[in-house]
């Protein structure tokens, strides 16, 4: 009857354990997936952020000169940008600045340009 009892106890050590390591397992799997996505996260900001920039580079260049030149294309990580100016007679023109993964689009934005007079 005695080593009944200690079966059962050793039972029930390796169930506990059991169940710990499947308790370990998964928070080591929801935590290296919560890092991705943040990594992620942090990738898309940057790429935004980088747009912004170049998009309200173009504006003063714009504001300024008359015209946007793109003779270097930024890039950020494996993120190409290009900026294009429409320009059709009547209109105000429009500033879009595209961003490009892999030769992929990504995102556009669009902003009118307005030319400063002096």
């Amino acid at each position: 009857m005695k080593v009944q009892q200690e079966g059962f106890l050793y039972m029930d050590v390796l169930a506990s354990l059991f169940v710990m390591s499947l308790l370990c397992s998964t928070l080591f799997v929801l935590m290296m997936s919560s890092i991705q996505q943040y990594k992620k996260m942090m990738d898309e900001d940057r790429t935004l952020q980088a747009m912004i920039l170049y998009m309200e580079e173009g504006k003063v260049t714009y504001a300024t000169t008359g015209h946007v030149e793109s003779e270097i294309l930024p890039s950020v990580g494996d993120i190409r940008f290009q900026r294009i100016v429409d320009t059709k007679l009547g209109e105000i023109p429009v500033l879009t600045v595209i961003a490009y993964r892999n030769g992929e689009e990504k995102h556009r934005f669009r902003t009118y340009l307005m030319k400063y007079n002096r």
